[in-house]
């Protein structure tokens, strides 16, 4: 089937517009005045940098993808103590869905976090009705799978 030049034109000016539409109220107005808990707003995630890889794995609804985001940490959590004991935050990506880091704390060292920091993540992603999780953030200890890490203030986890 062929697309005319002019109506591949009208779909980039309407997937643009959309774009707009979307991303103008969260930065105009007040910087974003879209609250999270505490205060945290949706403008502080879109000043966090590239999270373009984990948007387009929740789009695809995607299982274990190696991804790496920026972006702001949204809210500390309990540890998970059971079985292997994992530090759990979640992070905030600018189209306003949270993403729970679950952080291996026997493979690599505690990140010493609170909301606001901004951390890069490199992981492996998996989607869930939330917004997913990002995983396997240390070390590998098999030649099966890649290592991932937590980058913040300047020093790596892993």
């Amino acid at each position: 089937m062929r697309v005319f030049p002019c109506v591949r034109l009208l779909r980039y000016a309407l997937v643009a517009w959309i774009g707009l539409c979307v991303s103008f109220p969260l930065v105009s107005c007040g910087q974003g005045k879209q609250a999270l808990d505490g205060g945290f707003t949706t403008a502080q995630a879109l000043d966090a940098g590239d999270q373009s890889q984990v948007i387009t794995a929740q789009a695809a609804q995607a299982y274990k993808v190696e991804v790496t985001v920026q972006a702001p940490v949204y809210k500390l959590l309990r540890d998970d103590t059971e079985g292997l004991p994992h530090q759990r935050f979640l992070i905030v990506l600018n189209n306003g869905t949270t993403v729970l880091i679950a952080h291996d704390v026997q493979m690599a060292p505690r990140v010493p976090l609170k909301p606001g920091d901004v951390v890069t993540i490199h992981g492996e992603y998996i989607w869930n009705k939330k917004g997913g999780v990002i995983h396997w953030t240390h070390h590998t200890d098999t030649a099966r799978h890649v290592g991932g890490w937590i980058d913040f203030n300047g020093q790596r986890y892993q």
